[in-house]
């Protein structure tokens, strides 16, 4: 069964901000590579402690980088 699935919108988000990943890295204290992989929609188990210095750094909420997309099937 599939329930549906989690959009990554960070690199989205960065852009409409004009902020870059590397100074989100640094900022953030994260590793480049980490921003990297969100950023690039190839992470494949979120971090919660990721995700709070993300959105600390950003001042911003889970929701403006997250977005569930529930599976809408056809019966």
């Amino acid at each position: 069964m599939e329930f549906g699935r989690i959009n990554i919108k960070l690199d989205e988000y960065l852009k409409t901000h004009n902020i870059s990943r590397s100074s989100l890295s640094r900022k953030g204290e994260l590793r480049y590579d980490t921003i990297l992989t969100y950023c690039n929609k190839t992470v494949t188990r979120l971090d919660i402690e990721t995700l709070a210095k993300i959105c600390a750094t950003l001042n911003c909420n889970i929701q403006d980088i997250l977005e569930f997309e529930p599976n809408i099937s056809k019966k």
